[in-house]
């Protein structure tokens, strides 16, 4: 019987790892009146670059990281992974105007408004 050995990210989980060397950040999706609001945590980033990418159904974030994260592992086998940037695609819970998106980024938090596109109408019945 062959006993597999252990894998790094078999006993770690995938923390939102891609093999690309980008971390996806964590976020927070929210709906407020007639807005959708993204909260995207970047740690260790500067706010000169953040790259934020929009279109009708979905948003992408970029980020450089000040500095590279490396997670290794010694034992009987030895693996590491580094990371340098932040990468994530966004779905949106509904259709917005990303012609009228506004940013803030404060202490490595980053915030995206986007109002919607499509606002509820009152038709009058006659």
């Amino acid at each position: 019987m062959v006993k597999r050995l252990p894998n790094i990210f078999d006993e770690m989980g995938n923390f939102g790892w891609d093999m690309d060397g980008y971390l996806e950040p964590l976020i927070h999706v929210r709906e407020e009146g007639d807005k959708v609001i993204v909260t995207v945590d970047l740690p260790g980033v500067k706010k000169e670059d953040v790259k934020v990418f929009a279109i009708e159904k979905s948003m992408e974030v970029e980020a450089k990281m000040k500095e590279e994260c490396r997670f290794e592992r010694w034992g009987a086998v030895q693996r590491s992974i580094s990371f340098k940037s932040f990468r994530r695609i966004i779905s949106l819970p509904t259709v917005v105007d990303p012609k009228k998106a506004k940013t803030r980024f404060d202490k490595g938090v980053l915030e995206v408004t986007l109002p919607r596109k499509y606002r509820k109408r009152r038709i009058h019945v006659e």
